[in-house]
């Protein structure tokens, strides 16, 4: 996720508008958002890195229920967010 977070555009976007929780999901730590970040991300919402791919983010609401997988340019990946719903976080 450092990596990611380092890079221009949609990482330090999320590195500018999260905070990292003492939460772990599959091996990665969880991140909350602190105000909305593009048209899914919205406050209070939780993410983490998928450990296994390492290429997108998994974003579930302030409950934890699932709402999307987000590539790493901030854009829906709908094959693996129609995979994912009804996830826990």
């Amino acid at each position: 996720m450092k990596e990611f977070l380092t890079q221009p555009g949609f990482g330090a976007q999320i590195k500018n508008s999260t905070q990292k929780t003492s939460q772990i999901y599959q091996g990665q730590s969880v991140y909350k958002a602190n105000n909305n970040i593009g048209q899914v991300i919205k406050k209070g919402d939780q993410l983490y890195l998928d450990g296994q791919h390492k290429n997108h983010l998994e974003v579930f609401d302030n409950k934890g229920k699932f709402k999307a997988v987000l590539n790493l340019d901030g854009t829906v990946n709908q094959p693996k967010t129609d995979a994912a719903k009804g996830r826990k976080l």
